[in-house]
């Protein structure tokens, strides 16, 4: 399927995206350094954005890649593109005759990010602070889930995912932000400002009658959190490493799927067996990363979920099947199983606090016409084959929450569970989430094979 070339280009659910975005911002910026140097004048406003917003030299694609997958700077970008370029040009506009670069300058403003895609990056950064649970303090200063980073957050950077998690009715958590704002040094009205919506927060979190308490929490001089009380689910447990250590897994070298692997054997993990959770290593190529890889955000379309599809979750792309054949062909000597009428394989790119919620593969009972005509020829889904294509630095674990198993990330290796059981009936236990990606860039490759094609090779339990 092909990106709607009308449709505003969302650059926050993709790394691939935000590295576009990036170069986009760097010629952005290098247009008003030079309007800047041609005038002269007293634009200290455009001076400061000038040296937030310019970018380190990033000669190559690696470096391009590390620097929007830290999601200080990936924030930071879509929020600068999406707030400040517009107010930037709007003081340009007042100066007489502002030339050539004024005109370039409002060429790329038609490349900015929306709304919508500003409310994205909010979204992920929303995830990363919920789930992993970290505190906006170390969140701001570059400390993310115990790793330090060079990058920051600056004050309007803060401000705005707290205006953001109020606006979502998470009091208890916007303040904690809105704290963690007043610690940088501001104008004395922005800083009153934050202030008030501190107070706010706290209000509608707390009591009226602990004003003075609350007051009182402003003049701390150290860096005191606000706990949160909420109780941790399974499938935030497992995205902070907490499942308790599994006992019962095993370890093989696989040589009888096929008669190709007597020659050559596939490593492989079992993690479960009812329903049968497989991970199997260096299964993937670094010439199939390549291919795989070898998209632009143009070649992707939006992937999507939520009860309206209203949440982005990734970019997504159909590889082309002549590209897949050897992928294929691996497939079924892991498997085992018939890839008779099964999905195309695709291949995912998750952004800025990238996740997917817990959800099922099966096609449950909610479904409708066009669906159930496919359930007729084809069977439900019976198994999810899902290639990881690159390592990811913190986050971006799959989690079974009613299982407690958890998977990160392994370049190279294909994680095959079924999602239906010996009758071939639903199996809710395979319920699966994508943790938010914290710092990395994660590429997937996924594809489903089908229930009816499995009539004579799939493997039966005992009963």
């Amino acid at each position: 399927m092909k990106q709607n070339d009308t449709k505003p280009i969302l650059y926050s659910t993709s790394v691939v995206s935000l590295m576009e975005l990036a170069q986009i911002e760097n010629e952005y910026v290098d247009h008003l350094r030079g309007y800047v140097d041609e005038l002269q004048r007293k634009v200290d406003y455009i001076k400061e954005y000038s040296q937030i917003g310019k970018h380190p030299e990033l000669e190559n694609e690696q470096q391009r890649t590390q620097f929007v997958a830290n999601p200080l700077n990936a924030f930071g970008l879509v929020r600068r593109a999406h707030e400040d370029w517009s107010k930037v040009l709007d003081f340009i506009k007042m100066v007489e005759n502002p030339g050539t670069q004024f005109e370039e300058m409002d060429r790329l403003m038609a490349k900015a990010p929306t709304e919508e895609d500003m409310n994205e990056a909010l979204r992920g950064m929303a995830k990363i602070h919920e789930i992993y649970d970290l505190e906006p303090a170390d969140i701001a200063k570059g400390l993310l889930d115990g790793r330090q980073y060079m990058a920051q957050m600056p004050t309007p950077d803060r401000v705005l995912l707290a205006d953001y998690i109020y606006n979502k009715t998470d009091y208890r958590r916007a303040a904690q932000w809105y704290k963690t704002a007043l610690q940088n040094e501001t104008a004395d009205a922005q800083r009153e400002e934050i202030r008030k919506k501190y107070i706010i927060s706290r209000l509608k979190d707390g009591r009226s009658d602990e004003v003075e308490k609350y007051l009182a929490e402003l003049s701390q001089s150290r860096e005191e959190s606000l706990s949160t009380i909420d109780k941790p689910t399974s499938t935030q447990l497992g995205c902070r490493g907490l499942y308790p250590a599994r006992t019962n897994l095993s370890c093989h070298y696989n040589f009888e799927t096929t008669p190709f692997l007597r020659l050559a054997p596939i490593k492989t993990e079992i993690l479960n067996l009812e329903p049968l959770i497989v991970l199997h290593h260096d299964v993937l190529y670094d010439r199939e990363v390549a291919f795989a890889k070898n998209v632009t955000m143009h070649d992707m379309m939006d992937g999507v979920s939520g009860s309206n599809n209203n949440i982005i979750i990734s970019k997504i792309k159909e590889l082309d099947v002549n590209g897949t054949i050897e992928i294929n062909r691996r497939i079924a000597d892991m498997t085992g199983l018939s890839l008779k009428g099964s999905s195309p394989v695709q291949v995912f790119n998750y952004g800025l606090g990238g996740h997917f919620r817990e959800h099922f593969d099966f096609v449950g009972e909610d479904r409708d016409d066009e669906i159930n005509k496919f359930l007729v020829s084809d069977g439900n889904r019976f198994a999810t084959i899902l290639f990881f294509a690159s390592n990811v630095a913190q986050g971006g674990t799959l989690v079974f929450p009613r299982l407690q198993i958890a998977v990160r990330p392994e370049r190279g290796a294909a994680l095959v569970w079924h999602n239906l059981n010996n009758a071939c009936e639903p199996e809710p236990l395979t319920e699966h989430s994508v943790c938010p990606v914290i710092v990395g860039s994660r590429w997937v490759l996924t594809k489903f094979l089908f229930e009816k094609a499995q009539m004579f090779t799939k493997p039966c339990y005992k009963l």
